[in-house]
């Protein structure tokens, strides 16, 4: 070969050499670029997202009068629908009630992003409060222990029940069963599953199946319609636990957590949700402890 040939050689090795490395520069740009975003995006803080997007995430689980989901049309409404919608919309956000959740999801649900808010309510139990946030209640619910009304057995003390020689129902994963393994740790158990109606648990005692099972007034209201005179209240004059009914953000996501906050408590402050209660509420006489007003009227 010539010597002029050997420099044309060097010279086209120079360049594919250099032209290869701005390629290699540039393609771990790119990945250090989507790298960084993806970071970015997963450090983000739910408050953030939603102030940026203008839009809140909503779950919801259907629970009658909290939640309601008409079966044929799909229309949303209730206490919780409405008092986020208009929370929300005080804010200047929106609400996008996308993701229709189950009891057994709904923490899932906020962890893996798929919503910023479970916007139905819950109850704020020790269990799940190890695994979620809570906002302030919007009012609270009584459970009750209620047996086959034709047994007289614990109508002195529901507490009667913690021994083994009878049967407790509870539905798992729920507070139901919280109930039971702290109050009645010695009973025998039925165990409801978590897809199931509420009301399963009460039909267990009806069919003799448990002997007591632990829902709230507007749950035992509800049953008593269809099947009347089956069951009653062992515990009215004090009840079995009381809790907070809550709208649930993921663990850790203060900001938002006080955002809502703040927003459901001027609901409370003037009125609203109470005006919520008493239009949902009256074909549930008895079952909302609305909240107490955390101040004192000058005399």
């Amino acid at each position: 070969m010539k010597p002029k040939n050997w420099v044309a050689v060097i010279i086209t090795v120079i360049v594919l050499a250099t032209v290869v490395s701005l390629i290699t520069v540039k393609l771990s740009d790119r990945k250090n670029s989507v790298v960084n975003q993806t970071t970015v995006k997963q450090s983000q803080s739910v408050y953030d997202r939603v102030i940026a997007s203008g839009v809140i995430s909503a779950c919801y689980v259907p629970y009658l009068p909290a939640f309601i989901k008409d079966p044929n049309t799909g229309k949303l409404s209730g206490i919780f629908y409405d008092a986020l919608n208009k929370a929300v919309d005080n804010m200047g956000l929106k609400v996008d009630w996308s993701v229709e959740a189950d009891w057994g999801s709904m923490i899932a649900n906020l962890n893996s992003g798929k919503c910023d808010i479970i916007g139905s309510d819950s109850w704020s139990n020790s269990t799940r409060g190890r695994s979620a946030e809570f906002s302030v209640p919007l009012y609270y619910s009584a459970i009750n222990a209620y047996v086959r009304s034709s047994d007289a057995r614990f109508d002195s003390d529901p507490a009667i029940a913690n021994d083994p020689k009878y049967t407790v129902v509870y539905e798992d994963g729920e507070t139901s069963q919280n109930i039971v393994q702290k109050q009645f740790p010695n009973a025998k158990t039925v165990t409801v599953p978590q897809t199931d109606d509420v009301s399963e648990m009460l039909a267990d005692v009806v069919s003799n199946k448990g002997d007591m099972a632990f829902v709230e007034n507007t749950i035992a209201n509800q049953f008593l319609k269809t099947h009347p005179g089956t069951i009653k209240n062992v515990s009215a004059a004090k009840p079995v636990a009381i809790y907070g009914n809550v709208m649930m953000i993921k663990k850790g996501e203060f900001e938002f957590q006080t955002a809502i906050n703040n927003a459901l408590n001027e609901l409370i402050g003037n009125g609203y949700v109470d005006q919520l209660i008493n239009q949902y509420g009256k074909d549930y006489p008895g079952g909302f402890y609305k909240v107490a007003p955390p101040y004192v009227l000058p005399q």
